[in-house]
């Protein structure tokens, strides 16, 4: 096994390779994933003042987008109703009042309690002449680390790499150890290196979430980075799916989705899931969640 690390978006990516490969390749396939990877970052962060995603924010209107940017927001557009409107990625303006911009901050404004109204099918427009926002912010907080995990792994395999697990902060994609499914720990949300239970990936994205990773407190209040008109629930929630940004959208969607909601959404995207609540120590998961390639 060969692995490899940088740091990126804000955490850190680890990429493991299972291919029996000499150490020049694996700087090859190193500086590659490094170099994309920044890329990626450099062109949509919304953290980024000079990005893509920063420019339309100000300028409500972004003129010849690229082909990976137009297919990047048309699918977080989509997730609006792949998710029962539970996911709007018109929640960048709400990110920013409550702290949580490009200074990271955390320093909330006086109207940082403004409700979600922006409707991205009516408020985000997007064509091969150009992007137009009526309404609100674009926020790729929500899927966007996977969608780059999957870019990664598609960039993987066309230089020869077959086996290997993408860690990117949490959110995984992996194929598998030569034909083995590859074992994974779930993190418990709020005591750092303590695991609830192992679980395996093969061809498969993974993805966790929960209020405790990201939040801070102003005069009295916490603030997460998960976005909701209703209150967040202090659970953690953890998705395996076909894909990465699968797996990274819906683990968010999980916190919000009433049980009946979810278990409906999960059956028609057939992802399987499973939702911890760290203070009774309540795990409940999906028939399938425990097994490798189910999705």
């Amino acid at each position: 096994m060969n692995q490899f690390s940088f740091q990126a978006l804000g955490t850190v990516w680890w990429i493991e390779i299972f291919d029996d490969i000499d150490e020049q390749t694996l700087t090859i396939v190193n500086d590659h994933s490094e170099r994309f990877v920044r890329a990626f970052e450099n062109t949509y962060s919304r953290f980024k003042i000079d990005s893509d995603i920063s420019i339309l924010n100000e300028e409500r209107v972004f003129k010849n987008p690229s082909l990976e940017f137009r297919s990047l927001l048309t699918y977080g557009k989509g997730l609006f109703v792949r998710s029962h409107t539970t996911f709007n990625i018109l929640t960048g303006h709400v990110q920013e009042a409550q702290g949580y911009n490009a200074t990271y901050s955390f320093s909330p404004k006086e109207n940082s309690e403004t409700p979600i109204v922006c409707n991205p099918l009516v408020d985000l427009s997007i064509n091969d002449e150009e992007i137009t926002i009526t309404c609100g912010k674009v926020d790729l907080g929500g899927y966007g680390k996977g969608y780059l995990i999957d870019l990664v792994t598609i960039e993987l395999k066309k230089l020869g790499i077959n086996y290997f697990l993408i860690n990117g902060g949490g959110d995984m994609y992996a194929t598998s150890d030569k034909g083995e499914p590859i074992e994974i720990f779930l993190e418990h949300p709020t005591k750092p290196q303590e695991f609830i239970m192992p679980t395996h990936l093969i061809n498969q994205g993974f993805a966790a979430s929960s209020p405790f990773k990201r939040q801070w407190h102003h005069e009295g209040k916490t603030y997460t980075h998960v976005i909701s008109n209703t209150e967040v629930p202090a659970i953690a929630t953890f998705i395996k799916a076909k894909t990465a940004c699968d797996a990274d959208a819906f683990a968010t969607c999980a916190l919000l989705l009433p049980e009946a909601q979810l278990l409906e959404v999960q059956a028609f995207e057939k992802f399987e899931c499973a939702r911890f609540d760290p203070a009774t120590n309540d795990l409940w998961q999906s028939v399938n969640f425990s097994n490798p390639s189910t999705t």
